[in-house]
Order: structure tokens, then sequence, then C-alpha cells
């Protein structure tokens, strides 16, 4: 028993995650720190030392340390494997080769080794390389989501881009070991299937699939679309079962984009640049892109279901991070309980090793994942300081709560900052922006002068548990902001600025438990509103991470369209 420490890095979202005898005491993304959005191509040394500060130890105390990725196979492993798959689609394409050994050298054992023992020298703190232990990357998301579920039993389901030469495994929990029962290896990727859509679409892929998926809500199912989406990605109706067609995503020539061909294009139409208009076709499109996705993994579910037996499911990997997806899954028949890791993308990567190499030492009776928030907080002097840097004027309030909920029933946009920052992509009450949803133009309001972003993307609501069955009268709680729900029709037209344009949200349920400040704004909002819901929505502008000091929450209410920043006590005001 002890520490043990999970890390993951050089893909998107790099994190960090100390646990302690099985229970988190630190989890953190590197981009919070960088301040680079998902901080691709980087170790996450800052994370990693912020782990170590919140638990007052050096690193010698760390009992181990895991890296979420199976690098000391893929050494022999993976070239085999880009053998095996050039031999079984041949394509003779010499950028695909360059791509193949881009990721050999990416995922080196002793390049990753090397450069985490380099950043860390840099920071004055000595990790001997020996102590490094490679994981399996998608064990590492299983361990993620049923560690932190809570059920004594589970059926698991990681589905991602790729993890080592896999993208999906279908797994089944018990007690604390967990067995691995079927996988998908490359070049059949869901998460390849709908990056390949997102870049098709003029978004950024591995980064802006949320935005696919939202857009879906717009479009239309067509049958001629289906046909079209045969070609990419054909499977089983019953099982799931499902292969994607290598030489519409990568093999042969790709002279638009670097996730589709020009087969593809011959198939789909020119892709859409990321400045040109969005039309009914490319609504249409992400339709029935996301429609086929929640048509696979169903049947993945149920087949998984099947297998096991057991109707608790967990769901991990950056697919898992798809809301409307999960939301379906929640309410299949089949379906007792649902639990989706909140950092499902790679950003859990590190929980999972964690929990991994601690129950390898017998760690046991892993509880129940309650909230997000693992991250740094800050003391009232830290605060002060950074605001008198700032030269802004400020209060420090005696009842903010009351005091903010009043700014919120009068239409203004707030900033909240509070205690420890939350880890993965949703902001959960400690680094948030909220808002009023009774007013119709608010969504648009944020969109425009706070967020800088497209128009048409919706905005999720907070709301006290014990109010959620008010509000959607489908589903389970959904904590996380991860699961999508239809709101209730008497609703819509009272807080019509969290549903989305299909008549869904989704909601984040609070407990006074488990944050009782934010709790209490929700409750005093409502005592003032009749309807203890707000907009909550990461603190941030598109392209940049979640706040995570008081600095970053000052620039940030510095260049929008912010009217209040809270920061634990003390308040700032625009002008009105």
């Amino acid at each position: 028993m002890g520490y043990y420490l999970g890390l993951f890095g050089y893909g998107p979202n790099p994190s960090a995650a100390l646990v302690r005898d099985g229970r988190i005491v630190a989890f953190a993304e590197e981009e919070r720190f960088n301040r680079i959005k998902t901080a691709p191509n980087s170790l996450p040394v800052s994370a990693l030392l912020y782990c170590l500060r919140e638990a007052g130890i050096g690193l010698d105390a760390v009992d181990g340390i895991g890296f979420g990725w199976e690098s000391d196979r893929y050494v022999d492993a993976m070239p085999r494997f880009y053998d095996e798959t050039r031999a079984a689609y041949p394509d003779g394409d010499p950028y695909n080769r360059l791509q193949e050994d881009y990721l050999l050298n990416l995922y080196h054992p002793t390049r990753i080794a090397t450069d985490l023992r380099q950043g860390l020298a840099q920071r004055g703190v000595y990790l001997d390389a020996e102590r490094l232990r490679f994981i399996p990357h998608h064990l590492c998301h299983a361990a993620s989501a049923y560690y932190a579920s809570g059920f004594a039993e589970a059926s698991i389901l990681t589905v991602d881009g790729s993890g080592e030469e896999f993208s999906t495994f279908m797994w089944h929990g018990v007690d604390d070991r967990i067995k691995e029962l079927r996988s998908v290896k490359l070049p059949h990727s869901l998460g390849g299937y709908y990056a390949t859509f997102t870049e098709f679409l003029g978004f950024r892929a591995y980064q802006d699939e949320g935005k696919l998926m939202g857009l879906a809500s717009y479009g239309r199912y067509s049958d001629a679309l289906q046909a079209k989406l045969d070609e990419i990605l054909p499977y089983d109706r019953t099982t799931g079962d499902f292969r994607t067609n290598p030489y519409l995503r990568y093999l042969g020539p790709r002279t638009y984009g670097r996730r589709f061909t020009d087969r593809f294009v011959e198939i789909f139409g020119r892709p859409r640049l990321a400045h040109q208009p969005l039309e009914d076709h490319h609504r249409d499109l992400a339709f029935n892109v996301q429609w086929r996705l929640e048509q696979v993994v169903t049947g993945l579910v149920r087949s998984l279901i099947a297998l096991t037996g057991v109707r608790s499911l967990c769901l991990a990997g950056g697919v898992a991070m798809n809301c409307c997806m999960n939301g379906k899954l929640s309410q299949l028949d089949e379906v007792r309980e649902i639990f989706v890791q909140p950092a499902a993308a790679d950003n859990g990567i590190a929980l999972g090793a964690a929990w991994v190499l601690a129950q390898r030492a017998g760690a046991t009776g892993f509880e129940r994942m309650r909230h997000a928030s693992w991250g740094p907080a800050y003391t009232a002097a830290e605060i002060e300081a950074a605001i008198r840097e700032s030269k802004l004027p400020y209060l420090r309030s005696a009842d903010v709560v009351e005091e903010i909920a009043q700014d919120l029933a009068e239409g203004r946009i707030v900033g909240w900052l509070q205690g420890r920052m939350e880890v993965g992509a949703r902001a959960l009450g400690n680094r948030s922006i909220l808002a009023s949803p009774l007013f119709p133009d608010m969504r648009d309001k944020l969109n425009r002068e706070v967020k800088h972003r497209e128009d048409w993307r919706p905005f999720c609501p907070s709301l006290p548990a014990d109010d959620y069955r008010t509000y959607f009268d489908h589903g389970v709680d959904s904590d996380y902001m991860i699961l999508a729900y239809p709101v209730r029709p008497e609703f819509r037209d009272r807080v019509p600025s969290i549903v989305h344009v299909d008549g869904t949200a989704r909601p984040q349920t609070v407990y006074r438990e488990h944050n009782a400040r934010f709790y209490a704004l929700l409750k005093a909002f409502g005592r003032r509103t009749g309807h203890p819901v707000l907009i909550n929505t990461s603190f941030n502008v598109q392209g940049e991470p979640i706040v995570c000091s008081p600095r970053d929450a000052l620039r940030c209410f510095g260049g929008t369209g912010l009217d209040v920043l809270v920061l634990d006590e003390f308040v700032l005001r625009k002008p009105k």
C-alpha cells in the first residue's frame, strides 16, 4: 500500500494523478498549467509536480509510477502489427509509413523515460527511469471508470481512437479485478471514424468532436447518407460488430485532409473549410454520423451485457465523452445503471494507471468518485495578491451566495472560481461561467460576448439533485454533464437557454455534501426566480484551457463580456 502516481502524455490531454491506498489525492491536466489547449505533444511535468505538492511528498515517497501506454511491448509488437496491416491492406502510401514511424518514435519507452526525466530535472526533481512502469492504455481506461463507479460488478466498454494497436475493448469487472473479454484492433476505430468526420466538417479532430455532436441535432436522418456511411463504417445491427474502411480514412492520396482520402471525397464531396458557413447538408451529415455511432455502440453494449450478464455499465475512452450517445445508452432496457468517467478521454488515463498499480499492490474497496475537484485551490492571501496586481477594484463579500444569486437573477454573467479545480472537460461549479437560463437571448449573448464561439452551440444546466426530477423525467442522475436527456416539455419555455434544439440538455446534479457553496447558490437563485437552475459553462473562451489560477480568471474577466468575477469571497464588478 502507499502512494501511486499515474501519468499519460504526448497525445491530447496529458495528465497526472496520485492515489493513496486507492483513494484519489490529486488529479489534474497539463493544459491547466501550461495554458495550451489540450497540451499536445507534452508530458505532464507540471501536473505531476502539482500532485506531489498537494500530497506534501517528494517523488521518492511514491511507491509506483505508471504510464498509460504499453510502450515497452510497443517496441516489438507495433512494427509487426504494422507489417501485418500493410499485408492485409496494401496501399504503397509513403506518407502512411512516415506516420507509423512517427508513432513508434513518439511512444518508445526510451523517449518517454528520457524526456520525462529531463523535464523533471529542469524543475529540480530526479526520476530513476527504472521505476517507470508501462501499462496497457485500454486497461487504464477501464480502471478509471470501473474503480470510480462504486459498482461491485460491471460490464465495462472502452472505446477511443487508438491505444497501442487497439481501439475498443469489452471487459468484465468483478470486485477489484478487471477481466478482458473482447477487443478490436486498428485500422477499425469508432474514435477514428468520428474524428474523420470532425475534420471533414471543418473542425479540429480529437478536439472539436463536441461540435459535431452539437451540430447533429440540427440535421435530419437520410437513407442516402446511411448508404454512404456503409462505405466507411459497416456494422452488424444486432451485435454492433463493426469495421472501418482504411481506404477512406488514410490509405491512399489525401489532398484535402489528414484523416480522409481522395476516395472519401469522391463519396462525400468536398470538405467544409473552417471559415465557410454551415449548410443543411453539413447538418444532415452530422446527424447521420452521430446516429450511426449510436447504433454501433448500442449493439456493442447489448453484446457486452449478454456476455457478462451484468446490467451495471461503465464507459471510458474518448468516444464516451459523447453525451448524446451516453444518454441513450443509459435508457436501454438492458442497462440498469451507468457510470461514465468524467475525464473519460485520455485525461483519465493517468487515474487509471495509478489505480492499476494500486490494485496490483493490494489496494481494495475503491469508492465511487463523487466529484471531480482534485486540482489546485488558492488561499485568500494568494487571491488578494493577484487582484491587487491587476489594479482592479474589488470587495470582500459578507454573503457571496446571496449577493451573486441576485446578480444572476438580474441577468448578469458571472465568472466563478472557488475551491479545488475540476478535472475534465466540464465546469462543475468550481471554475465556471454562470448565467440565468430564464432569458431567451442568454445563450446567444454568452456565445457572442463571452465564449467567442459558434452561435448554435448549446449550454448545460446545473441544478440541485433534489430538484432534478422536476425538470428531467428520464434517465439517471448526472453528476458530470456527460449524459444528455430531454427536458420536460412544460419547462422548455421557462429555462430556454439550456434547452438544445432537440429538446435535450446535459445536466449536472449538484449535491450539498459535495459542493455546499455551489448548491447554496443554486437554491438562492431558485428562491428569487422560482427555478433553481443555472447555465454552467467552463470558465474559458474558445481555444483556451479552463482557468486554473486567480490570475487566469482575471485575464479572462478582462478580455470577455463577463459582468462579475467571484474569486472565493472576493467580488469584482465591471461598470454597468
